[in-house]
């Protein structure tokens, strides 16, 4: 059975820790200059706050998060696969029970991961993009889902996407900051 491939936590206390990548068929990891970009904007917000990785997969930007200081962590991921590698990589590597494993659609779980997380919270969305099969409605159903999410608990929402992505000026009592694009990727900050 061939291994999977790896990628470096590059910043906190798991710094230069391997993480193992889900399979790419079901999942595409984000690229280390957007993942860099994302906790330097973020900075010292993330100290403390708890973290939710929307659409897991692996868990390279949940687990970046915890290496950074944040207090808690939830995963949501819907693919068995990815869902056992991301198990793996938080037994591997996290030396405390400071996260939340959920196996699940994101769509019809978020309520009840809400349960598990205070206030400063950051979410972030890094749904599949909508160049996949079946996907093509994928951002709309983030864009109401991040409706849904009470401002008095999530202090930033980040949303990667694809680049050409028109981005709405405010979605429910959330307010765009700015978009950051990386090549065909992009973020996109709502506060």
């Amino acid at each position: 059975m061939p291994k999977n491939k790896t990628l470096k936590i590059i910043g906190g206390i798991y710094k230069g820790r391997n993480l193992q990548m889900a399979p790419l068929e079901v999942t595409r990891s984000s690229k280390a200059i957007l993942k860099e970009s994302l906790f330097n904007t973020l900075n010292v917000g993330i100290v403390g706050a708890y973290f939710v990785e929307f659409f897991a997969g692996s868990g390279s930007i949940g687990i970046e998060a915890l290496s950074r200081g944040a207090e808690f962590a939830v995963f949501c991921e819907q693919n068995n696969k990815s869902f056992a590698v991301l198990e793996s990589n938080l037994k591997n590597i996290c030396d405390s029970k400071k996260y939340r494993l959920i196996l699940g659609d994101t769509f019809h779980l978020y309520p009840s991961i809400l349960e598990f997380v205070k206030s400063p919270c950051i979410g972030y969305i890094d749904p599949p993009f909508s160049v996949r099969e079946n996907m093509q409605d994928i951002y709309q159903k983030c864009f109401a889902m991040v409706e849904k999410l009470d401002n008095a608990v999530f202090k930033c929402v980040v949303l990667e996407h694809e680049t050409n992505l028109e981005i709405p000026k405010s979605i429910g009592a959330f307010t765009h900051l700015k978009t950051k694009c990386f090549g065909k990727s992009a973020l996109s900050y709502f506060g």
